[in-house]
C-alpha cells in the first residue's frame, strides 16, 4: 500500500535506520531525494519572526519545527550544516506603531 508522509509504520523495504532524507518538494508537491547542492554542505536559511509586539507562539512555531529540521539534518544525517535564521527588528509594523503611540521611538517599540 501507499506509505504517505502521514503514516508512522515503516515500509517493508525500510530497514531499522534511514540512510537518506526525503522531503516534499513545495513546487513540484512530489517526495524527492534531498542532495546537499556542494559535498555534505548545507546551507539553511529561514526567515525568523519580526519583533513589533509582545511574543506568541507562532514565534516559538518557528524556533521549534525549523531546530528540529536542523538536528536531524545535522545529527542523524551527518550534514555540514550552516543554519542561519534572520530577527526583522524594524518595518512598517513598527514604524507605524511608533507614529501612532505619542512620540515613542520606533527603537523602544520594537524592544517588546
Amino acid at each position: 500500500g501507499d506509505r504517505g508522509i502521514n503514516n508512522m509504520e515503516p515500509s517493508s523495504e525500510a530497514s531499522t535506520y534511514l540512510t537518506q532524507l526525503y522531503l516534499i518538494n513545495s513546487i513540484s508537491k512530489q517526495k524527492e531525494l534531498f542532495k546537499p547542492v556542494t559535498g555534505n554542505r548545507v546551507n539553511f536559511y529561514i526567515c525568523g519572526p519580526t519583533v513589533y509586539d509582545v511574543s506568541h507562539l507562532g514565534h516559538a512555531r518557528a524556533y521549534m519545527s525549523f531546530d528540529t529540521v536542523r538536528k536531524v539534518m545535522r545529527d542523524y544525517f551527518g550534514y555540514d550544516l550552516h543554519y542561519c535564521m534572520n530577527i526583522t527588528d524594524i518595518d512598517d509594523k513598527i514604524i507605524k506603531k511608533a507614529n501612532e503611540s505619542e512620540g515613542k521611538d520606533f527603537r523602544e517599540i520594537s524592544r517588546h
